[in-house]
């Protein structure tokens, strides 16, 4: 597959419109090699990691944490310049998918709510706002039903019709309007004249976490149960203990939890948006001493990695399908952390 083709397939499945505008969620090191036969997907662009899948032979490599967030200059020992030089000799792409990964309504990011069987789900901090846009243009002909219903069916189409004099409406999601113009197009054989205008309403908001309801109440007890196993079907053993998960807990305990809220990742910045939403449990990674002190409600710090690991395997998952003709590999990260288990 040409490398620009397979890269839009990447990115159809972590937007980059979607991604904080602090971010660097795209290339991060452009290669040489003008096709992608192999893919590799993985969590951190650790040297050791890309030397593995440099070795087997990836032509693009997508991470989710980026090599740098600001352009750097190659001249300090290090990891980013170890990769910079794998990279180089290899001619292979590097991409990342950050928050443009974190903010995708429905993606991988959101598995432990599913998990969890959530229901009535919200973002905790919404960071982008994509209002809708309403396009108008005289068809050449009439649309067929047959045409009519893939197109009203297709991503962020929101409504189509067609008056009896021909003219043709659509409602659909603002980013997903290149796409809808290049269907019909396919259509009529042409390119109309669209007349394009941005709605005030409906906006799609994306954003950090999400906060959603438990198909019931249950007791604190009953609730780490239900995390645990979630938790402990994507954990690793223990370096040196036995399989299982742990986690750091702060804050008052409820008598009851039903609404959830998490973020994979960081998240202890999100901690007082997410009890504002009805929040009766937090769930993220590395909260530190201060924000652990002041939090209004039950926090589990069940870490950074094994949140984010199960969203990259599952990414890859993603990924297999939609690019067709490529081999797509995840490999395995390792969390930086080790627990002492005590008897």
């Amino acid at each position: 597959m040409n490398i620009l083709k397979a890269l839009d397939l990447v990115r159809s499945l972590a937007p980059e419109p979607l991604a904080a505008d602090w971010d660097n969620s795209r290339v991060q090191i452009g290669g040489t090699r003008p096709e992608v036969t192999r893919l590799a997907v993985t969590l951190d662009p650790l040297p050791a990691i890309m030397a593995d899948a440099l070795a087997w032979g990836a032509d693009l490599v997508v991470t989710h944490h980026p090599l740098y967030l600001k352009p750097q200059a190659p001249t300090k020992e290090g990891q980013y310049l170890d990769v910079l030089r794998q990279f180089m000799s290899a001619g292979a792409w590097l991409y990342t998918a950050h928050t443009s990964l974190d903010c995708r309504p429905g993606g991988p990011a959101f598995w432990l709510g599913r998990a969890l069987k959530l229901k009535d789900c919200a973002s905790i901090e919404p960071v982008q706002g994509f209002p809708a846009r309403e396009v108008f243009f005289q068809a050449p002909a009439r649309i067929t039903e047959r045409e009519a219903q893939p197109l009203s069916e297709a991503p962020g189409v929101i409504a189509v019709s067609q008056s009896n004099s021909g003219e043709v409406r659509v409602i659909c999601e603002e980013r997903a309007w290149n796409d809808i113009a290049e269907r019909l197009v396919g259509i009529f054989g042409q390119r109309p004249e669209f007349l394009v205008r941005r709605l005030e309403a409906p906006v799609e908001k994306v954003g950090f976490g999400q906060v959603g309801e438990l198909p019931k109440a249950l007791s604190y007890e009953d609730f780490a149960k239900a995390l645990e196993k979630a938790l402990f079907s994507v954990q690793k053993p223990f370096a040196g203990g036995p399989k299982g998960v742990a986690w750091a807990e702060c804050g008052p305990r409820p008598a009851t939890i039903r609404r959830v809220g998490y973020t994979t990742g960081s998240g202890a910045s999100l901690i007082p948006a997410a009890f504002a939403a009805g929040a009766d449990v937090f769930i993220c990674g590395d909260v530190k001493h201060h924000p652990a002190q002041e939090a209004p409600g039950l926090v589990f710090d069940v870490g950074h990695f094994i949140l984010e690991e199960e969203m990259m395997r599952l990414f890859a998952q993603e990924l297999a399908p939609a690019l067709s003709g490529v081999e797509v590999r995840f490999f395995e990260g390792k969390s930086p952390f080790s627990y002492r288990v005590l008897a």
